[in-house]
């Protein structure tokens, strides 16, 4: 009976106890105030500076446009102790912006491109400055910039590469002058590798970048531009920025051809303006040799070349040589003439082609050696015309064409002088002065003969005879009567030997003075 008795099965039923809902939820929201707090926090940053001069661990802010984005939280060492480690928390909102492109630098206070930058630090303390940038790979350790940066990322315009081989007096953020308008700023220079030539970086902000194109010119504007020459005295200068920190300028000197340049486009730096206006000229210059003799003192390399007063080229080049063949001195003098200065007419009319050198030369062109200015003393090369000079023709030495050569005017009169001299010289003076002598003598003893005064006495009687008579003839007309034919006709007489009585007189008186008119006669 007892087998058949029925056994209580017994099962455990299992329910999520509530109690484990307590410990759930706090790890829940622990790892939401984790996450919330790490992403509040934002990101962590590295940055490698040369010094921490004017820095401080928990004080010194992060800003990026004078708002602050972190702050700095450790600084620490390299590994080699040649740098230091800022590591600093930054703004949540900044974790998108931290890339390849961000640039880090301290900003304090400092003088530059005539700007003071970073004055409110005197007061509250060095800062670190941020520019994020756009690249496209994700970074959060950075090398700081020694110095700030010229232009941020946001300004608007186009960058530009300049070369030159010598570098003047200016900077990083030195000014770029377009038509005395501050247009941009010089935002880096280096030294190519084989230290023959600089490359510049500069920025033209819009709009005058829109002014830049293929065929603008670029020169240095540094200073005072003083030029003492055959034009006179010039001096130039962009602003009294250019002149106490530096500065380069741009114009179109050429007539612009086609849309602005692109970013990134190279052009030459030019070391004045002077030499920037020829520029469009040196392409087509033609390259000749000229001869002057005598004296080239005034003349140099820079001189002008002038066809008429009017510059169309200038002298590259004076030497001097000792020719062998002659035992003399020669000074030949390069220039560089540009005949796109001035323009042909009239050949489309006639068909005729434009005249040759050979032509210019065969119709009297010469080159002349005049002076530029009284006060300086420089010369230059001056081209005319000149129909009766000596007929010559243009030679070759080498590659060189040799244009003939007339001389200085100084040097035409001394030439002239001399040739009169060589005359003078030529002349027998000695037998001139001899026989010149033989002929005052013989005048002398004309004027002193007894002829000559037995015919002044004879002059002298016959006067007082002429007297004489006019008195007789005066009696007479006295016992006439007036209105009688024969008083009208002496009356007549005595006018005509009054006459011949002065007559006698003046010429009695004049050769009394005058002697030698006996022989040589009266002078008219």
């Amino acid at each position: 009976m007892q087998d058949n008795i029925p056994e209580a099965i017994v099962t455990k039923k299992r329910r999520f106890s509530i109690v484990w809902l307590i410990p759930l939820i706090a790890l829940l929201i622990g790892g939401w105030l984790t996450f919330k707090y790490l992403y509040d926090k934002g990101p962590v940053i590295e940055i490698e500076f040369g010094s921490a001069e004017g820095l401080a661990a928990g004080k010194t802010k992060i800003k990026y446009k004078e708002v602050e984005i972190g702050v700095v939280d450790e600084i620490s060492f390299g590994p080699d102790l040649s740098s230091v480690i800022v590591t600093a928390s930054l703004d949540k909102s900044m974790r998108p912006h931290l890339n390849e492109g961000t640039r880090v630098w301290v900003v304090r206070a400092r003088v530059a491109a005539g700007e003071v930058q970073g004055l409110g630090t005197l007061l509250s303390g060095a800062y670190i400055g941020m520019q994020p940038g756009d690249g496209k790979i994700r970074k959060r350790s950075f090398t700081g910039l020694d110095k700030p940066p010229v232009v941020y990322s946001e300004n608007e315009g186009t960058r530009y590469t300049l070369s030159s081989k010598v570098l003047k007096s200016f900077d990083a953020g030195s000014p770029v002058y377009y038509r005395g308008m501050k247009a941009g700023e010089v935002t880096e220079y280096k030294l190519n590798d084989t230290g023959t030539e600089f490359t510049i970086k500069i920025f033209i902000r819009a709009p005058f970048d829109r002014f830049v194109h293929d065929t603008t010119s670029f020169w240095n504007a540094s200073g005072l531009s003083v030029k003492l020459g055959a034009d006179g005295f010039e001096m130039h200068s962009e602003s009294m920025i250019s002149v106490l920190l530096g500065g380069l300028a741009f114009d179109n000197l050429i007539k612009p051809r086609g849309e602005p340049s692109a970013d990134g486009t190279h052009f030459v730096l030019h070391k004045d303006k002077n030499i920037a206006e020829n520029v469009e000229y040196e392409q087509g210059a033609k390259k000749y040799r000229v001869y002057f003799d005598g004296s080239a003192r005034g003349l140099s390399a820079g001189s002008p070349v002038t066809l008429r007063g009017i510059t169309v080229g200038m002298v590259t080049d004076v030497r001097l040589t000792y020719d062998l063949r002659d035992m003399s001195f020669k000074i030949p003098v390069e220039i560089e003439f540009e005949p796109e200065r001035f323009s042909i007419i009239g050949h489309n009319d006639t068909g005729d082609s434009p005249p040759t050198a050979e032509d210019l030369v065969a119709h009297g062109l010469r080159a002349q050696l005049k002076s530029g200015s009284i006060i300086t003393g420089q010369m230059l090369v001056d081209f005319d015309v000149h129909p009766d000079a000596a007929p010559a023709e243009i030679y070759y030495e080498g590659d060189h064409t040799v244009l003939p050569t007339i001389p200085t005017t100084i040097e035409a009169l001394k030439n002239n002088l001399l040739a009169i001299m060589d005359k003078i010289n030529k002349l027998p003076l000695d037998e001139i002065g001899v026989n010149l002598n033989g002929v005052l003598g013989g005048v002398s003893n004309l004027v002193n003969s007894s002829d000559a005064t037995a015919t002044l006495a004879n002059i002298n009687k016959a006067t007082a005879q002429l007297n004489a008579t006019l008195a007789q003839a005066e009696s007479v007309a006295a016992g006439l009567g007036e209105d009688s034919d024969a008083y009208q006709d002496l009356l007549r007489t005595m006018h005509e030997l009054s006459g011949a009585a002065r007559s006698l007189r003046q010429m009695a008186e004049y050769l009394e003075r005058h002697p030698e008119a006996l022989l040589k006669g009266k002078p008219r």
